[in-house]
């Protein structure tokens, strides 16, 4: 079955997730600095702890959330297959994957309360995909996500990005209150594949069935 992407080389992280190196190196920086403006310029202890504060904040808080909001951007790698591995689910797992990307891709050209949509449906998806590959066994109870689910999101956001340009309000409206629904029912996928109790996520799935099937119908 696949195999959920991983790292032997990642770095050891420090409780903040960020890593040991950047911290103690951020740390030397600050203090390199701080004390130059001590002695060199000739500046207070107290602007010169400020300045070197505001610097060790910079290099450990600011500048990896720069670097992983730019790594978010690009897209995720697929699951690993084992070549051994005859599964059929294969490709079901690399085309959700093709779907996700997808929908990904569609982030910059639609309004920013829609790309938060979309962004949230990426997440769940992924956290879905991932666990699946490394549990393969819960594949099937929520198998109609990625036989149905996702193949039509693909297919509503393609459509979106598609009558953007001359839809009317009305109709691209909605299309982003269904965007919404199927959020719900992702996280409702997601949940089903990370709880143990499914009993009330079954239930939640079965009301949003109800609620999505003539949304989902063709037009």
């Amino acid at each position: 079955m696949a195999k959920p992407p991983s790292n032997p080389n990642k770095p050891r992280r420090g409780g903040a997730g960020t890593s040991w190196w950047v911290i103690f190196g951020s740390m030397a920086a600050s203090l390199a600095v701080g004390g130059a403006l001590l002695v060199e310029v000739r500046s207070g202890p107290i602007v010169a702890g400020l300045v070197a504060l505001s610097l060790y904040g910079f290099l450990t808080v600011g500048l990896p959330r720069l670097f992983k909001g730019k790594a978010a951007s690009e897209a995720a790698s697929p699951p690993e297959l084992d070549p051994e591995d005859d599964d059929p689910r294969h490709a079901l797992m690399v085309e959700a994957h093709q779907h996700l990307m997808s929908i990904r891709a569609a982030i910059p050209a639609v309004p920013l309360e829609v790309g938060h949509v979309l962004d949230a449906l990426v997440r769940h998806g992924l956290t879905i995909l991932d666990t699946v590959a490394s549990q393969p066994e819960k594949l099937n109870p929520i198998l109609r996500f990625f036989t149905y689910y996702l193949p039509a999101t693909g297919d509503l956001v393609s459509d979106r990005l598609k009558l953007e340009a001359h839809a009317g309000q009305a109709r691209l409206a909605e299309i982003d209150q269904t965007l919404a629904r199927l959020q719900e029912a992702f996280a409702s996928f997601e949940r089903a594949v990370v709880e143990p109790d499914l009993a009330s996520v079954d239930l939640d799935i079965e009301l949003l069935d109800r609620a999505l099937k003539d949304d989902l119908a063709p037009r």
